[in-house]
């Protein structure tokens, strides 16, 4: 090798192992336990599954896990995670690239080559350029995903005038050689990371910025059919899909899907034998019975639940208040009215599987105290509306929570929307939403899917916002930014999030409460069951006896 070419290797090298090896430590101890593989693909009919909402089947526009748990096998990316149990699930491997990229030694430029012969479910070639368009797409789209890719050079040009027409020049494609050089403005430690995600799945030009709900080509194991946001959709196989070492054609040929909101109800299909699973949150006193009606697997994956507090509306725009919220909170209880104690109570952003994760505790529970606090503020009688969103386990903690601001004598009532909506409408600032209930799912392993997505004041948009506290601190924003930078999660770089996640909760946007585990029940059909780190339950490798 070149002196050159050596240090590129060893920088894609070290950021992919350090910081992935980093996350994979962590997560060593809480794998979860899985029935073993069977030794060859064990094809089968149809899959019956029921989720309780999904927001889109769009890869410019979905941002739920539940929504991804189906897309990651109907639209590839460049780069993916591996199709396998335990820590080397956050593996990235090629996914639509024929390998991993070779990086210039600044960090600033990435080049790729796609797999030959590649086609989308509707036989048409896919094309080098469609990985641009699908960046462009989501600018035109206002995309939900688009702040990550702003860091490409020209990004921010071109998003200020977004046109069909138009071009990101620090995106180069060559379709006849297969290649995309990608160039950065500036150097951004979780790229690889942040090109795995569905935002970045290449799309076919022209395909339309206006939302479609499953009807793009796929470019996966497969694809979309009878999309219905009142009941559900079908998956079935893509006849033109490539299977890799890493990529399974997937077992299933057939994947019906019912959207149900109501947790007994998605239960009781699965016992009854409607359903072969569901991922519902099984209300609390059925978790003992439902253990000898199927296969009840307990999943930890990295997620916290929270509650927001928009830090410019009143009262929430009073320190000392947003303080009083997070003494008031009974953490422990919430964990057994919610789950059913399959959780674990927080005061951390970062869930505890992060190498960045030191455990805070700035606010003990003292209702006494935090009565104390919001009279001090002034607030005592203030009108809050809580929001939540129409699913059982997120109504029953915005109860808890509004008669926990009650409690402390501010007036509060709670307002619930559909499932579809919730998100949309506390993400719209004109929407001026005082407080509610959210919860954050990693999108990909590492800290800044957290404080750059969630927190970081200099992301906050007009419309599908992400920071529903509208949190804007210019010191942390700039730690933020400069964290950016770091391409591997050394101990150093692990304290300084650490920092930051301190600096944040001192000034309490947010009150956080439960890691939750999560309960994935199956028919006792199921003959082997497994979980890949970041989507979940693997629906391509499900098997049945």
């Amino acid at each position: 090798m070149t002196s050159k070419r050596r240090w590129t290797w060893l920088l894609s090298a070290l950021a992919l192992a350090a910081g992935f090896s980093l996350m994979v430590a962590a997560y060593g101890v809480a794998a979860n336990r899985t029935k073993a593989a069977p030794k060859h693909s064990q094809a089968f009919g149809t899959l019956k599954a029921v989720l309780d909402t999904i927001d889109y089947l769009d890869p410019q526009q979905a941002y739920t896990g539940q929504s991804w748990w189906a897309m990651w096998n109907v639209w590839e990316t460049l780069l993916t995670y591996r199709h396998v149990d335990g820590p080397s699930g956050y593996k990235l491997v090629p996914g639509l690239a024929q390998s991993l990229p070779s990086i210039s030694a600044n960090g600033k430029v990435y080049k790729f080559k796609l797999r030959s012969g590649l086609k989308y479910s509707n036989g048409q070639a896919i094309r080098a350029s469609d990985f641009e368009y699908a960046i462009k797409r989501g600018f035109l789209a206002t995309g939900q995903g688009v702040g990550f890719y702003t860091d490409i050079a020209g990004a921010a040009a071109f998003a200020a005038h977004p046109t069909a027409s138009g071009d990101i020049s620090g995106i180069t494609a060559n379709n006849a050689k297969r290649t995309i050089t990608i160039r950065m403005a500036k150097p951004r430690g979780d790229f690889l990371t942040i090109l795995a995600l569905l935002f970045a799945a290449p799309v076919p030009a022209g395909t339309t910025p206006a939302i479609h709900n499953g009807n793009i080509p796929a470019s996966g194991p497969y694809r979309i059919v009878g999309y219905d946001p009142n009941r559900g959709f079908t998956m079935l196989r893509n006849k033109y899909f490539k299977p890799t070492k890493d990529i399974p054609r997937g077992n299933p040929n057939r994947i019906d899907v019912s959207l149900i909101g109501d947790a007994n109800t998605a239960t009781q299909r699965v016992i009854g034998g409607q359903a072969d699973y569901t991922n519902a949150a099984i209300p609390p006193d059925r978790i003992a019975s439902v253990k000898n009606r199927g296969h009840l697997i307990l999943r930890k994956t990295a997620n916290t639940y929270y509650f927001w507090m928009n830090v410019n509306v009143a009262p929430f725009n009073k320190l000392k208040v947003r303080q009083a919220v997070n003494y008031a909170i009974d953490r422990k209880a919430l964990q057994t009215l919610v789950w059913g104690g399959l959780g674990q109570p927080t005061q951390n952003i970062l869930p505890p599987t992060y190498p960045s994760y030191r455990k805070l505790k700035l606010y003990s529970h003292n209702v006494a105290k935090a009565r104390q606090m919001i009279t001090a503020a002034g607030a005592k009688g203030a009108n809050v509306t809580v929001w939540t969103r129409e699913v059982s386990d997120a109504l029953t903690a915005a109860q808890y929570y509004t008669s926990v601001l009650n409690s402390i004598g501010l007036d509060a009532k709670l307002t619930t929307l559909p499932r579809a909506t919730y998100y949309t409408t506390i993400g719209k600032r004109d929407t001026k939403a005082q407080t509610g209930w959210a919860r954050w799912l990693e999108d990909y392993p590492h800290p800044l899917d957290w404080f750059d997505v969630l927190l970081n004041g200099n992301r906050i948009v007009d419309q599908d916002n992400n920071n529903y506290a509208y949190y804007s601190n210019k010191k942390v924003n700039s730690q933020i930014e400069s964290l950016k930078k770091a391409p591997v999660l050394t101990p150093a770089v692990n304290q300084r999030w650490a920092s930051v996640e301190k600096s944040i909760m001192q000034d309490a946007p947010w009150a956080p409460w439960s890691n939750r585990v999560f309960p994935e029940f199956f028919t006792k059909k199921m003959g082997c069951i497994h979980i890949q780190l970041l989507y979940g339950i693997d629906l391509a490798r499900l098997c049945k006896k």
